[in-house]
Protein backbone atom coordinates (compact mmCIF):
# COMPACT_ATOMS: atom_id res chain seq x y z
CA UNK A 1 0.00 0.00 0.00
CA UNK A 2 2.95 2.57 1.35
CA UNK A 3 4.34 2.30 -2.52
CA UNK A 4 1.09 3.02 -3.95
CA UNK A 5 0.78 6.35 -2.33
CA UNK A 6 4.43 7.06 -3.00
CA UNK A 7 4.16 6.51 -6.84
CA UNK A 8 0.77 8.45 -7.05
CA UNK A 9 3.17 11.19 -5.19
CA UNK A 10 5.88 10.88 -7.57
CA UNK A 11 3.58 10.89 -10.51
CA UNK A 12 1.72 13.90 -9.00
CA UNK A 13 5.16 16.11 -8.60
CA UNK A 14 6.32 15.03 -12.18
CA UNK A 15 3.11 16.09 -13.48
CA UNK A 16 3.31 19.85 -11.71
CA UNK A 17 6.86 20.48 -12.77
CA UNK A 18 5.72 19.02 -16.54
CA UNK A 19 3.30 21.49 -16.43
CA UNK A 20 5.40 24.76 -14.81
CA UNK A 21 8.14 23.68 -17.47
CA UNK A 22 5.09 23.99 -20.36
CA UNK A 23 3.60 27.00 -19.12
CA UNK A 24 7.61 29.13 -18.73
CA UNK A 25 7.99 32.10 -20.88
CA UNK A 26 10.90 31.70 -23.70
CA UNK A 27 12.34 35.42 -23.52
CA UNK A 28 13.93 34.55 -26.95
CA UNK A 29 10.61 33.44 -28.08
CA UNK A 30 7.64 35.16 -26.97
CA UNK A 31 8.98 38.33 -25.51
CA UNK A 32 12.22 39.49 -27.90
CA UNK A 33 9.79 39.68 -30.75
CA UNK A 34 7.61 42.00 -28.59
CA UNK A 35 10.40 44.29 -28.17
CA UNK A 36 11.71 44.14 -31.63
CA UNK A 37 8.49 44.79 -32.83
CA UNK A 38 7.48 47.97 -30.87
CA UNK A 39 10.72 48.96 -29.02
CA UNK A 40 13.93 48.60 -30.64
CA UNK A 41 12.79 51.94 -32.89
CA UNK A 42 13.60 53.92 -30.31
CA UNK A 43 15.71 51.69 -28.03
CA UNK A 44 18.33 49.92 -29.61
CA UNK A 45 22.51 50.84 -30.02
CA UNK A 46 23.25 53.89 -31.46
CA UNK A 47 22.98 53.94 -35.55
CA UNK A 48 23.57 56.62 -38.44
CA UNK A 49 20.10 57.33 -39.60
CA UNK A 50 20.02 59.27 -43.21
CA UNK A 51 23.14 61.31 -41.93
CA UNK A 52 21.99 61.58 -38.34
CA UNK A 53 23.38 59.75 -35.14
CA UNK A 54 20.41 57.85 -33.65
CA UNK A 55 21.06 57.95 -29.74
CA UNK A 56 18.83 55.42 -27.81
CA UNK A 57 16.17 57.26 -26.32
CA UNK A 58 16.06 57.92 -22.40
CA UNK A 59 19.42 56.05 -22.48
CA UNK A 60 17.57 53.10 -22.30
CA UNK A 61 18.46 49.86 -24.83
CA UNK A 62 16.60 46.76 -24.96
CA UNK A 63 18.43 44.94 -27.46
CA UNK A 64 20.79 43.69 -24.50
CA UNK A 65 19.87 41.45 -21.69
CA UNK A 66 22.46 43.58 -19.63
CA UNK A 67 21.26 46.27 -20.87
CA UNK A 68 17.86 45.64 -20.06
CA UNK A 69 18.07 45.00 -16.76
CA UNK A 70 20.54 48.07 -16.16
CA UNK A 71 17.76 50.23 -17.70
CA UNK A 72 18.22 53.75 -19.04
CA UNK A 73 19.06 56.97 -17.00
CA UNK A 74 15.26 57.04 -15.15
CA UNK A 75 14.91 54.49 -12.50
CA UNK A 76 18.21 52.48 -13.35
CA UNK A 77 18.07 48.80 -11.97
CA UNK A 78 14.45 49.21 -12.23
CA UNK A 79 13.71 48.74 -15.77
CA UNK A 80 13.00 44.98 -14.88
CA UNK A 81 12.95 43.59 -11.36
CA UNK A 82 13.03 40.02 -11.13
CA UNK A 83 10.23 38.40 -9.50
CA UNK A 84 8.37 42.03 -9.38
CA UNK A 85 6.31 43.08 -12.26
CA UNK A 86 4.94 45.82 -10.24
CA UNK A 87 7.98 47.33 -9.48
CA UNK A 88 9.70 46.91 -12.79
CA UNK A 89 9.20 50.20 -15.51
CA UNK A 90 8.93 48.26 -18.52
CA UNK A 91 6.11 47.04 -17.99
CA UNK A 92 4.81 49.86 -15.71
CA UNK A 93 5.15 52.46 -18.77
CA UNK A 94 3.06 49.92 -21.46
CA UNK A 95 0.31 49.54 -19.26
CA UNK A 96 0.12 53.65 -18.61
CA UNK A 97 -2.76 55.37 -20.64
CA UNK A 98 -2.33 56.92 -24.02
CA UNK A 99 -2.36 60.20 -22.59
CA UNK A 100 0.34 59.92 -19.70
CA UNK A 101 3.59 61.47 -20.68
CA UNK A 102 5.54 58.55 -19.92
CA UNK A 103 3.14 55.79 -21.77
CA UNK A 104 5.19 53.60 -24.60
CA UNK A 105 5.28 53.79 -26.90
CA UNK A 106 4.82 57.51 -27.07
CA UNK A 107 1.62 58.42 -29.26
CA UNK A 108 2.76 58.50 -33.10
CA UNK A 109 5.79 56.36 -32.11
CA UNK A 110 4.34 52.92 -32.85
CA UNK A 111 0.97 50.89 -31.56
CA UNK A 112 0.38 50.42 -28.03
CA UNK A 113 1.19 46.50 -26.51
CA UNK A 114 -1.81 44.64 -26.38
CA UNK A 115 -2.95 43.12 -23.31
CA UNK A 116 -1.82 40.04 -24.01
CA UNK A 117 1.60 40.93 -25.14
CA UNK A 118 1.58 43.17 -21.73
CA UNK A 119 0.55 39.75 -19.51
CA UNK A 120 2.95 37.51 -21.10
CA UNK A 121 5.95 40.14 -20.31
CA UNK A 122 4.02 39.95 -16.71
CA UNK A 123 4.90 36.41 -16.62
CA UNK A 124 8.26 36.66 -17.40
CA UNK A 125 9.20 38.91 -14.74
CA UNK A 126 7.07 37.09 -12.05
CA UNK A 127 8.70 34.05 -13.03
CA UNK A 128 11.80 35.38 -12.67
CA UNK A 129 12.61 37.30 -16.22
CA UNK A 130 15.30 34.64 -17.24
CA UNK A 131 16.89 35.32 -20.85
CA UNK A 132 17.54 31.92 -21.25
CA UNK A 133 20.88 31.37 -23.33
CA UNK A 134 20.38 34.95 -25.15
CA UNK A 135 22.22 37.68 -24.38
CA UNK A 136 21.97 40.28 -27.39
CA UNK A 137 24.40 43.07 -27.86
CA UNK A 138 26.41 43.91 -24.98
Amino acid sequence: MKTKITLAAIAAAFTVNVATAQDAVDFEKQILPILKENCFKCHEKEKEDNGKIKKPKGGLRLDGAALIMKGGKEYPNENVVAGKPDASWLLKTMALPDSDDMAMPPEGKGDRIAADKQALIKKWIESGASFGSWKGEE
